[in-house]
């Protein structure tokens, strides 16, 4: 009896110790895999410099303006530019490439955010149900416009993380306790407010952010408090938790005032230049690519919602979709809030997508992307819990299958945004500065040519002889002075309306004049 009295306990203190080891395995276990298995790949096919993979010309703009302090393309993404420069203190790689990562870990990140959010919601078959998140977050990571995101210097890596995290801390399911309302209100304002300043297009998910939460219905015939709220007809408006959402944001959205400070240093890339008021709101409203919104011809509606179901279809194939669709009418009763949610965020930038008349408009689908993937999380849940009343052992042998479909379509994928052996930005620019004569005066038409020379001048200090001109910027004042900044020793008129390089030329008449050619036997052609 004595042995048995002793040993009982010990045996159930060594039992509760091998369960609580076992609970923070399945706890920690399933992240980890994500972050590593996620991590690698983006590595793997990572942009080992400069690029223009993947859509990426603007990394060039990109890099420099974060490098040097200049203000990139509207909107400026201040954000970006302050995060990225983090990065590029980084002790390896080239500058372009420490911001080439950037993008990578910021989709890590986010593809961590899409597992705890879909395994946090407080629906039967989520709950804690780790295989359907990691059957989401692959389905999003692996992605191809996702992960052609990831591995190259664009704002999109960090957009999709404020996107996500956004979603995340929105209460898609239960209300969180009276004590951090106000708390979680503040966070999310401020949060909205930063990653408008890295994307403004995140301000489509702005009613979701601002009213989730916020409208619900009464409660025994009153708000969830009374001071702070206002009932009509069986539902309350809890305006203290709109106001502070709003302030915060307004409060994040300060990030925009860093763009004139880093002006007045007159940068040699100074889009937009906004140390006055006018020029400011043009940059951060980005007039200047206010024609695309919604200028797509009538004509070619059709073909381009055609290819936003071929590009749907692209992401997850065929088996992802139907799992979404499963989980998209299987679970509905049950996620009433995140399908409202992500339901906006599928009409809302489809309509923008469809409608912005650009070549590359389709990167603005990849929120609906992100709604996909969340819908394929509860279907995966769902199919997984009818399974399991049949065969128990089916349920986690289909969550396998569903990673193992994701990670073998990933692997198909692989050719179209593997980046990792990509460097015809910078032979282009080698090549085009070898070939250039002292003091030339180099036109250039093209967003590659253009923000890859610029990489090559100010960040990497080559050729400083050289005197770039983009043709099609110089009706804007603020490039005049830009080039008169850049190139003090470039004569540049001073009245207003120039908009071709000829008097340009014919101001430095001794300069040898040449123009950049992105096809042909030849990078340049000088005379």
């Amino acid at each position: 009896m004595r042995w048995g009295r002793h040993f009982l306990p010990h045996r159930i203190v060594l039992d509760d110790h091998v369960m609580f080891r076992a609970d923070r395995l399945r706890c920690w276990a399933p992240p980890v895999l994500l972050t590593l298995s996620l991590g690698g790949t983006y590595l793997a096919t990572l942009a080992p410099g400069l690029t223009w993979a993947n859509n990426g010309a603007d990394g060039g703009d990109l890099v420099t303006a974060a490098t040097i302090g200049g203000i990139p393309h509207p909107s400026g993404y201040p954000t970006y530019l302050l995060l990225a420069r983090l990065f590029q203190f980084l002790p390896f790689g080239s500058l372009a490439y420490r911001t080439n990562l950037f993008s990578a870990v910021c989709t890590v990140l986010a593809a961590a955010l899409v597992y705890y959010l879909v395994i946090s919601l407080p629906y039967a078959p989520l709950r804690g149900n780790w295989l359907a998140g990691l059957v989401s977050a692959y389905a999003f990571g692996l992605s191809p416009m996702v992960w052609s995101q990831a591995v190259i210097s664009e704002v999109y890596g960090l957009h999709v993380l404020f996107l996500v995290l956004v979603l995340y801390l929105l209460p898609l399911g239960v209300d969180p306790p009276p004590a951090w309302r106000t708390r979680l209100d503040r966070i999310r304002g401020l949060i909205f407010g930063l990653g408008l300043g890295n994307h403004l297009t995140l301000a489509f998910l702005l009613p979701p952010m601002l009213l989730t939460g916020v409208i619900s219905k009464t409660v025994n015939g009153g708000g969830r408090d009374p001071q702070r709220s206002i009932s009509w007809r069986g539902w309350s408006f809890h305006w203290k938790s709109f106001a502070t959402r709003l302030g915060w944001m307004g409060i994040g959205l300060l990030i925009y005032l860093t763009l004139p400070l880093r002006a007045m240093s007159n940068p040699p890339v100074n889009w937009g230049n906004p140390i006055t008021l006018k020029n400011f709101i043009w940059l951060v409203s980005g007039r200047m690519y206010g024609g695309y919104a919604f200028g797509v011809p009538a004509a070619f509606v059709l073909p381009r919602i055609q290819a936003w179901a071929s590009l749907l279809a692209a992401q997850f194939g065929l088996l992802g979709l139907l799992i979404g669709l499963f989980g998209l009418f299987y679970c509905r009763p049950l996620a009433t809030k995140i399908y409202l949610v992500t339901g906006w965020m599928m009409i809302a930038y489809s309509i923008f997508s469809i409608g912005y008349n650009s070549y590359d408009s389709e990167i603005y689908l990849i929120p609906v992307f992100i709604a996909v993937a969340f819908w394929i999380g509860l279907g995966g849940a769902g199919l997984m819990k009818f399974l399991s009343h049949r065969v128990r052992w089916a349920s986690p042998v289909a969550g396998i299958l569903f990673i193992g479909y994701f990670i073998g379509f990933a692997a198909l994928n692989l050719p179209k945004v593997d980046a990792s052996q990509d460097r015809e930005a910078e032979t282009y620019g080698q090549a085009l500065l070898a070939e250039t004569p002292a003091q030339a005066l180099l036109l250039t038409s093209e967003d590659e040519s253009t923000f890859t020379l610029w990489y090559f001048q100010f960040v990497l200090s080559e050729r400083p002889d050289l005197a770039i001109l983009d043709t099609r910027l110089l009706s804007y004042d603020w490039y005049r002075n830009m080039l008169r900044s850049a190139y003090p020793s470039l004569s540049v008129p001073e009245h207003a309306g120039i908009a071709t390089p000829y008097e340009i030329i014919a101001a430095n008449a001794t300069r040898p004049i040449c123009e950049t050619s992105l096809s042909g036997s030849t990078v340049v052609n000088c005379h």
